[in-house]
């Protein structure tokens, strides 16, 4: 079976049959490397397809053959269910990503052990689409419109919005809508939350409907991007592991922002057909420059992190406010990194 084909249900099985393997006493492999050290298994749990986007750097690093200097045997699988992250959080998956604060907030405020450990892109990946021309131009004109609501709960960016720009929600008509992005083009709603990777380049090429972008940066949101999370234990018990799986993955990010044609390639490799190289070029340039910073790739900024705490409190997407250190473990991400470039291997 691909492990690029796997179905939910797979995935939850996938997860399981590792759950009971986790339990039982295997033997460890030779390293590849000639070190003294035993190969380690490593499992992470992707939340979204392969595309040329700031999560790709964990294939390029098992393409580049990263992982197998740093004596670290890789597998992965999909989900498209933030509530899949607990998988994590029971260590069937040591590390996977999430695309906000709120979803490590409300995970870690019910017990389970997680932290952030670096960023994989910096700035959020979601905005608010309307078609060109649109008289739609600031979160206060959404009032008497029809505004897309992906599956779950509205996103923290758009209630962020709307407070900012005070915006009277009983006056807008939110609709549930999926991932197609055809609600926009069939006028099933006049603003559509999207991600900027991917979904602005859809509309355009293949649903012919040009849009602008409404960016909740503009208007009050805190800005982070895609985070890598971990289980808390096992990097307790397994610290010297999870460091040589994370500066084999950051060393992949640099080679993500330095190599753009080699990235898209490998993105098509392992991508299958869903996505177009035109897109994946698209989504490389969206992404490259957002998973750079001054500090180092992989940077975890703890300011931007506690704002976005005050404000999900202040709006009520939490009920408790954590404290940031339980949250946020940057420790790791300060042996991975010396003067911004990544120690490897």
């Amino acid at each position: 079976m691909s492990q690029l084909g796997l179905t939910r249900r797979q995935v939850l099985m996938s997860a399981a049959a590792a759950a009971v393997a986790a339990c039982t006493p295997g033997a460890t492999s030779p390293s590849p490397s000639g070190s003294q050290r035993a190969v380690a298994p490593f499992k992470f749990l992707f939340g979204f397809t392969v595309q040329a986007n700031p999560s790709l750097p964990v294939i390029i690093a098992k393409e580049l053959g990263y992982y197998t200097q740093e004596d670290i045997n890789i597998s992965w699988d999909f989900t498209t269910d933030s509530t899949s992250i607990r998988l994590i959080g029971t260590n069937q998956y040591q590390s996977g990503s999430v695309s906000d604060v709120a979803t490590v907030a409300n995970f870690v405020s019910q017990g389970i052990p997680l932290k952030a450990v670096c960023q994989q892109g910096q700035a959020s990946a979601r905005a608010f689409a309307v078609k060109q021309g649109s008289p739609i131009k600031r979160p206060k004109d959404f009032e008497g419109k029809k505004v897309g609501v992906k599956p779950g709960a509205p996103w923290t960016e758009y209630l962020a919005m709307l407070a900012y720009d005070k915006v009277d929600r009983t006056k807008i008509t939110e609709v549930p809508v999926g991932f197609s992005s055809v609600e926009l083009k069939d006028n099933l709603v006049d603003v559509l939350p999207v991600f900027t990777g991917n979904e602005p380049f859809v509309l355009k090429n293949q649903l012919n409907t040009p849009v602008e972008l409404i960016l909740p940066s503009n208007y009050g949101f805190p800005s982070v991007g895609t985070t890598m999370v971990a289980n808390t234990d096992y990097i307790k018990n397994n610290r010297g592991v999870f460091l040589r799986f994370l500066k084999a993955t950051m060393k992949a990010q640099e080679y993500f922002i330095a190599n753009r044609d080699q990235t898209i390639q490998i993105a098509i490799q392992y991508g299958g057909t869903a996505t177009s190289k035109d897109q994946h070029a698209f989504i490389y340039d969206v992404s490259a420059p957002d998973m750079k910073s001054p500090k180092g790739v992989g940077w975890i900024d703890k300011n931007a992190w506690q704002q976005n705490i005050d404000l999900l409190l202040s709006l009520g997407v939490i009920k408790t406010k954590p404290n940031i250190d339980d949250l946020v473990d940057t420790s790791l991400m300060d042996e991975v990194l010396k003067d911004g470039k990544v120690v490897f291997p």
